[in-house]
């Protein structure tokens, strides 16, 4: 997944605008944060630095790599100080973690289904070369 997929999710996931992200990261306008988004320009290391710094519940590893959850953890907010709209907001949170876990987990079963169905099949091509080998030995003797 590029860089430019991940940022999209990520403001997709902050349920802001283009504009609003831009804004955090101190821009006046969203035009750079456009270029990002369409592969025009690739983030500099500054921009990586701001989002880091405007979003802290961002997991650097992902941002950078595509590797782990989009966030760390929660904000640790006391849960009655939290309006509802916080609290949904937290909820549909979770459940976009959830499901990037499981979609984690669905790509690391299917690989490991891959590779065991290849050993079988190699274990099978091992097992008729070695049974071959033995009949014309056999039909030798």
């Amino acid at each position: 997944m590029s860089i430019e997929t991940r940022l999209q999710q990520l403001i997709d996931a902050l349920d802001i605008s283009v504009l609003e992200f831009a804004r955090q990261l101190g821009e006046k306008r969203g035009e750079k944060v456009y270029h990002i988004l369409h592969g025009r320009l690739k983030p500099r290391y500054e921009t990586l630095q701001k989002i880091v710094q405007a979003y802290p519940q961002v997991n650097t590893d992902w941002l950078l790599r595509g590797e782990g959850l989009m966030f760390r953890s929660l904000p640790q907010t006391p849960l009655a100080a939290m309006t509802l709209d916080e609290r949904l907001r937290n909820m549909e949170f979770l459940l976009f973690q959830l499901t990037e876990r499981v979609a984690l987990l669905q790509e690391s079963n299917d690989m490991l289904r891959q590779e065991l169905e290849e050993v079988i099949g190699q274990k099978k091509v091992i097992r008729l070369s070695y049974t071959s080998r033995r009949s014309d030995l056999s039909s030798e003797g």
